[in-house]
């Protein structure tokens, strides 16, 4: 007896559009004939995702601080404040149920 995943796509559906309409298949795709034109259009979640990496690569790293807090916790001298972790994880809850805290 042979027992299979149901909810694994076959094959065939790998390589068919997906709901989006963008295949799913890594094959290198057909190049327009001559005199033809192709276009792309992105998505807003596309323009989003751009947005957000610009962002960020713009954002101050401080690769001296991140060095400090991981001696600090590999010697057990890191201290944590549990009423201001405390304190965040519930201003963080009450803003994503949208009330102030």
């Amino acid at each position: 007896m042979k027992i299979t995943r149901t909810s694994e796509p076959t094959r065939a559906e790998r390589t068919q559009p997906n709901a989006g309409g963008a295949a799913r298949s890594t094959a290198t795709p057909a190049k327009p004939a001559a005199g033809n034109s192709a276009s792309v259009q992105l998505s807003d979640l596309s323009t989003r995702l751009s947005q957000l990496e610009t962002q960020f690569s713009q954002s101050s790293f401080d690769a001296g601080k991140v060095t400090e807090v991981r001696s600090a916790i590999a010697e057990g001298r890191y201290q944590i404040d549990a009423g201001a972790v405390a304190d965040k994880l519930i201003a963080t809850a009450a803003q994503l149920a949208g009330r102030k805290a």
